[in-house]
């Protein structure tokens, strides 16, 4: 190249740089990481729901290898929360009462307040044995693909999702699987008492528990979200925020709906104080049999969760004021709780009554026009009475659902 050819061409690339077109904006890291979480969730649930992992009931060799697997993902993305180097930071055994097991516990530091914790966390037992799914005579390992193999699939890819960010949330974030759930929510009733972070620094806990999943043909878009309300209008506000960029439709329940009969229990009780958030799609025909198996998963709703798990936890560790604590129970059950169970009841009868006998149909009905007649009756004439009928009516709806044969549909 000439030495005058060689004198023009900084000008030049001035002149071509000045005249190009600016940029495309970057994608925003929020939205990217929401669509992240969404990824690789068939693989992991795959392997923890195969024959191979035996339903991962405690204390059985299951158990074990889903431990060595969870441990293996967690040391790829997040630090171990209990003490002690290599594996050994990763896991919490306990003995309580007549059950033992181990959590399995990691944590993203945080950028700004790594002493303020989010703690996103779901179990990962399941039984050694349960009911044989109808047509399914034979089958005797109870794989629990949906419960709750769906739950941990979907802390590890928001936690993968949130290590992945260019610059971590300001708060911590703990993700937490916990073992011993089906003998009674031990595992977390442990690290309740005996925490590996301060309680009073956690801020938040959301709660996974059967998603991927529907009641009935026509629940496949819905889910529910329980107890947000012990986090006041700032936590409402971010899962309604989080879920109106996903097409599914979250109906919200008082924390009384959930019955205490997942992990959210143990934190969200007045005695430790964590505001709340149960996200689950409940029990559905193949709850507890040997017919929850991988086929009962919708991946594209478990994708949709996930997003909107990892949008919500992301919020919180961002906010600005973690969310206040509000103690569940006043009221139990409120008129939005009513109007919420009359919109669900309504999208699945009478379009899916025909799964039901004819005893159930007519039971079915009965409560939709109950429900009805309440909401219509208005806020101001709900009361204590309404209330309890209304818990009365969802139990004995969800029972109904349950009965069905798996796979109903």
């Amino acid at each position: 190249m000439s030495t005058a050819r060689r004198a023009l061409l900084p000008a030049v690339l001035v002149l071509l740089v000045a005249a190009a077109p600016a940029a495309a904006p970057t994608t925003d890291p929020i939205d990217a990481g929401a669509r992240r979480a969404g990824k690789g969730l068939k693989g992991t649930l795959r392997k923890l729901a195969s024959d191979r992992f035996a339903g991962r009931n405690n204390g059985s060799e299951g158990s074990l290898l889903a431990q060595k697997l969870l441990v293996k993902k967690l040391s790829k993305i997040a630090d171990g929360l209990a003490p002690g180097a290599g594996d050994a930071a990763y896991l919490q055994p306990f003995v309580q009462g007549n059950s033992a097991g181990t959590n399995v516990l990691a944590v993203i530091p945080g950028r700004e307040l790594p002493d303020e914790y989010v703690m996103l966390g779901a179990h990962y037992d399941h039984l050694g044995s349960c009911a044989p799914a109808a047509g399914h005579p034979d089958d005797e390992i109870c794989n629990g693909a949906v419960d709750n193999a769906s739950g941990t699939a979907v802390v590890l890819a928001v936690g993968k999702a949130l290590a992945k960010l260019k610059e971590p949330p300001r708060r911590s974030v703990v993700l937490a699987l916990w073992d011993a759930e089906e003998d009674g929510l031990v595992g977390s009733a442990y690290y309740a008492s005996d925490p590996l972070v301060p309680l009073e620094q956690t801020v938040a806990y959301v709660n996974l528990d059967m998603q991927g999943s529907a009641l009935s043909p026509s629940l496949r878009d819905k889910t529910i979200a329980v107890g947000s309300e012990t986090g006041g209008a700032a936590l409402r506000t971010i899962i309604d925020d989080a879920a109106a960029t996903m097409g599914l439709d979250y109906h919200f329940f008082s924390y009384v709906f959930g019955q205490g009969r997942s992990d959210y229990a143990n934190f969200g009780n007045p005695t430790v104080g964590v505001p709340i958030v149960f996200f689950t799609d409940t029990t559905g025909a193949c709850y507890h049999t040997t017919g929850d198996e991988v086929r009962e998963v919708d991946f594209k709703k478990l994708a949709q969760q996930s997003a909107v798990v990892f949008r919500t936890v992301f919020a919180l560790a961002e906010a600005d004021e973690a969310p206040a604590y509000v103690e569940p129970g006043t009221p139990l059950v409120t008129f939005e709780d009513a109007v919420t169970f009359r919109d669900f009841l309504a999208a699945a009868i009478p379009a899916d009554l025909a799964l039901f006998p004819p005893d159930a149909q007519t039971a079915l009905l009965g409560n939709l026009a109950t429900v009805e007649a309440i909401v219509a009756a208005g806020a101001a004439e709900f009361g204590e009475e309404e209330g309890g009928d209304l818990l009365v009516r969802a139990s004995a709806v969800l029972n109904r659902l349950t009965a069905l044969d798996c796979p109903a549909f």
